[in-house]
């Protein structure tokens, strides 16, 4: 009995290994958002006059048009694991979503990177095959992107900026050269070569399962063919891609109402346009991820481009702090939540060797409580 307490206390850590790993992440990113905290305990102290007259109903929407978008965000990812034929539970991949903003927002230096992984490896452990579970991560991201950077250009012109008809020009451009790449990169002699040369690079990635590489990687022509495949076959209709494209732009837009609605409840009177712009400025000082979730750029950023713009300097300050209270700090704490639950709520990741992809009736085996892709 003693020998097999001490053989259970020994094999523990190994055992648990993922779960303490997961903890120590949410640690670090909570202790991230500790030190940036008394940055925003001081911007509080000195925006205390318009805060004191800030009016809760306005608040309350900015808090509701916050979290819509980012469930329209997460929105984008199900329509396209529902294009793959996946059957994944909304409300699993809500919960993918709100997760993996945290760790991109407040995760140093690999948050992007790992947040990406994160979901990946979510949908993977639901059932979701690799081709369908990168697609439907990455496509989001950059329809996301290209819808962003086509609204950029229409506000920069009703800003006065730039001419709109040459705004026109440049939107279009920008819409047909994407739809340009995108035949080109699912042709299926371009995507195999991509796709071959990422076999060849992974298989020389450390710590991928040995059993696993000899499966795929002995053979990478044969892998990047059944790849290209599956890929093949996500195409999207017109109608579906619609249906993405106006979810990616209501997700924008009722981000930058909620701005709106956070100058609004502090009586700040603005253009939507100067508003706009500073809306842009975070996303930029975002996307840059010199810090997570552009902390401080951001902040710097839509400040400049508010006061610029001649409006006071409180409620200016008051506006950015309470916007990026709700869309950064609150949607990443709420995401954070959201993780530290699925590591005890949900099954865990699914490692399935090559060698036992079927059964003998030719059916695809599933462990208990995942759902199976089609």
């Amino acid at each position: 009995m003693a020998a097999l307490r001490l053989r259970s206390a020994l094999t523990w850590p190994l055992r648990h290994i993922k779960t303490v790993l997961h903890w120590i992440l949410v640690a670090a990113a909570l202790g991230y958002i500790a030190w940036q905290l008394p940055a925003m305990v001081r911007a509080v102290r000195e925006a205390d006059e318009p805060l004191s007259h800030l009016r809760p109903g306005w608040f309350g929407l900015a808090v509701v048009l916050a979290v819509t978008a980012l469930v329209l965000y997460g929105e984008l990812h199900r329509v396209m694991l529902v294009i793959g034929g996946a059957r994944v539970s909304g409300r699993t991949v809500q919960a993918i979503t709100f997760a993996e903003n945290a760790i991109a927002n407040t995760v140093p230096v690999v948050g992007g990177a790992g947040a990406l992984a994160y979901s990946i490896a979510r949908l993977r452990s639901r059932g979701v095959d690799a081709a369908l579970a990168s697609w439907s991560v990455f496509l989001p991201g950059a329809l996301s992107t290209i819808v962003l950077l086509v609204g950029a250009v229409f506000i920069v012109g009703a800003a006065g900026w730039m001419p709109m008809w040459l705004a026109v020009l440049v939107a279009a451009a920008i819409a047909l050269g994407t739809m340009g790449f995108w035949s080109v990169l699912t042709h299926a002699s371009v995507l195999h070569r991509i796709l071959l040369g990422l076999v060849h690079l992974w298989r020389r990635v450390p710590g991928v399962c040995h059993d696993c590489r000899g499966g795929w990687a002995s053979d990478p022509e044969a892998t990047a063919n059944r790849l290209t495949e599956r890929i093949d076959i996500l195409h999207p209709t017109p109608w579906q891609w619609l249906l993405l494209t106006g979810t990616a732009l209501a997700s924008w837009a009722a981000d930058f109402l909620a701005l709106h609605a956070c100058a609004t409840a502090l009586g700040l009177d603005a253009r939507w346009t100067t508003l706009a712009l500073g809306f842009l400025v975070v996303q930029l000082s975002i996307a840059l991820q010199v810090l997570p979730g552009g902390a401080g750029l951001a902040e710097t950023g839509l400040l400049g481009v508010l006061l610029a713009s001649g409006a006071p300097a409180a409620p200016a300050a008051a506006t950015v702090l309470v916007y990026r209270l709700i869309t950064w700090l609150g949607l990443s704490v709420a995401g954070w939540v959201v993780y530290a639950a699925q590591i005890h709520l949900t099954p865990p990741h699914w490692h399935r060797h090559r060698a036992a992809e079927g059964t003998p009736d030719g059916k695809r085996e599933l462990p208990p409580g995942t759902v199976p892709s089609t």
